[in-house]
């Protein structure tokens, strides 16, 4: 209980708890969604790097060399990604709350990596 202006008692309010509602799970769900498409977008360059592959013969050169770098470098970017998503997914079990900055600046480099490595698989392919 607080004191009021004129000395009469108050009962303090209680504070409800914050209910965060089913925004955690969209959360989780939306970070499952964009590593699906993220695994598609790996998949058909490791397949330009493979088809270009297969064209050359007993080399490894010019485009096949790039899209192989391109394929490499979206390799990294969907494991980092992916490891995002699973300590995301940890933290909103054990109820830690928001991301670190360190986990989103992750997320995000290895996001605009695998867009790097998808426009360089579509300019070599050309």
């Amino acid at each position: 209980m607080t004191a009021a202006a004129d000395g009469a008692a108050v009962p303090e309010r209680a504070v409800p708890e914050r209910d965060p509602g089913l925004q955690p799970e969209r959360t989780s769900l939306a970070w499952r969604r964009t590593l699906l498409a993220l695994l598609v977008a790996d998949f058909f360059i490791w397949r330009s790097w493979l088809t270009h592959l297969a064209q050359q013969q007993d080399r490894l050169a010019g485009s096949a060399l790039g899209l192989g770098i391109a394929a490499m470098a979206a390799a990294v970017a969907t494991v980092l990604i992916a490891g995002c998503v699973l300590a995301r997914a940890r933290a909103l079990r054990d109820g830690t709350g928001a991301p670190s900055a360190a986990l989103l600046r992750t997320a995000s480099g290895s996001v605009l990596l695998l867009a790097s490595a998808v426009a360089a698989s579509i300019i070599l392919s050309a």
